[in-house]
C-alpha cells in the first residue's frame, strides 16, 4: 500500500509539473513569465488606474515568425499562468473589469510595433496599434530582461474615447 501511494504521489507530481507548464495558446512547454514590476498610470475616458505588474515573454515575431518579439503586459492586477498565456482570457478578464492592462509588442531591435489594451473603460472598439506622438525609452533589452518606460502622447482619442498611459517596467523575460 506504501508502494502505491508512493507511485501515485509521484505520478501525480508529475502530472501536475507537465500540466503546469503547458502554455494555453499552443501546448509548447513554455516558462510562464515571472512578475516583473510596473510603475505608472492608465487612463481611460478620466479615470485613472495605477499598474504596479510587468510580465515579459517571448513571442513569435510579427514581422518575421522565425525572430521572435518581446510581448510585454503592465497590468493593475497579478496574472496567472492562463491569463498570460491566452489574450482572449485577458480580455474576458477586463470586460468584467477584473483587468486594466496596456500590453506591448517589442521587435529584436527594441522599437515596438504593436500596442493593445485590456480595460473596460471604453466605450466601444478598444485601440491598439502605435501613435508617432507616444514615446517609448528602452533601458535595458538585452534578451533576459526588458525594462523602460512608454508614454502616450497628449490627447489620444479613439472612437470617442479619450486615453492615456505613461508606465514604466522592468521584467525578466520568459522564453
Amino acid at each position: 500500500m506504501i508502494a502505491l501511494t508512493r507511485r501515485a504521489a509521484i505520478l501525480g507530481v508529475a502530472l501536475g509539473l507537465a500540466a503546469t507548464s503547458l502554455m494555453a495558446t499552443d501546448g509548447k512547454a513554455d516558462s510562464a513569465p515571472a512578475e516583473g514590476k510596473a510603475v505608472g498610470t492608465l487612463t481611460v475616458n478620466g479615470k485613472t488606474i495605477p499598474v504596479a505588474f510587468a510580465y515579459a515573454r517571448s513571442v513569435p515575431g510579427f514581422a518575421d515568425p522565425n525572430v521572435p518579439d518581446i510581448q510585454v503586459i503592465v497590468s493593475d492586477v497579478p496574472l496567472d499562468a492562463k491569463a498570460l498565456a491566452d489574450e482572449f482570457a485577458r480580455i474576458d478578464m477586463a470586460k468584467q473589469g477584473k483587468l486594466h492592462a496596456f500590453e506591448i509588442t517589442i521587435d529584436a531591435s527594441g522599437t515596438p510595433v504593436s500596442t493593445a489594451w485590456r480595460h473596460d473603460g471604453f466605450n466601444g472598439p478598444m485601440p491598439s496599434g502605435l501613435s508617432s506622438d507616444d514615446v517609448f525609452t528602452k533601458t535595458v533589452f538585452d534578451g533576459k530582461t526588458v525594462q523602460g518606460s512608454y508614454k502616450s502622447g497628449p490627447n489620444d482619442e479613439f472612437f470617442g474615447n479619450t486615453y492615456a498611459f505613461d508606465v514604466t517596467f522592468n521584467a525578466a523575460i520568459a522564453h
